[in-house]
Parts: C-alpha cells; sequence; structure tokens
C-alpha cells in the first residue's frame, strides 16, 4: 500500500517537473583584445624575440627610449 502512494506521487510530481523547461544563463565569454606581435632586435644575439601587446599597451609605451636619453643629457647613466 506504502508503495502504491509513493508511486502514485512520484509520477503525478514528474511531468510537471519534465514540462518546466530548465532555466539557461548564457554566459558570453568577454571578447579579449586583439595582440599585435612585433620583432625585437637583440643586440648580440642570434635568437630572434617578439613582443605581443594589445594596441593600447602598444600606444601608451615611449616609442623611442633612446631619444629620452639623449634630450635629458644622459642624466642618471652614471
Amino acid at each position: 500500500m506504502l508503495t502504491l502512494v509513493l508511486s502514485l506521487a512520484f509520477s503525478a510530481a514528474a511531468p510537471a517537473a519534465a514540462d518546466a523547461p530548465a532555466p539557461t544563463t548564457a554566459t558570453a565569454k568577454p571578447t579579449r583584445p586583439k595582440k599585435i606581435c612585433r620583432s625585437d632586435v637583440n643586440t648580440g644575439s642570434r635568437l630572434k624575440g617578439r613582443t605581443c601587446k594589445t594596441q593600447e599597451q602598444w600606444d601608451a609605451q615611449p616609442q623611442d627610449v633612446g631619444n629620452d636619453v639623449r634630450m635629458n643629457g644622459g642624466a642618471g647613466t652614471r
């Protein structure tokens, strides 16, 4: 008798649970910024180097570091 009651209870609850669609959480991956790679000149080395950065990182970096030293008169290099 008890098994009959339990089986009826489970069978009555099963269609209701099957009819309800499962909640879907569509989480989109955040887009990663595109990397730009440039070749490095390594003086005294036969190995080639590459540096990869985003466009924002390339823009933030000074273009000619040697020019800064020449303009400051070599201050801080002694």
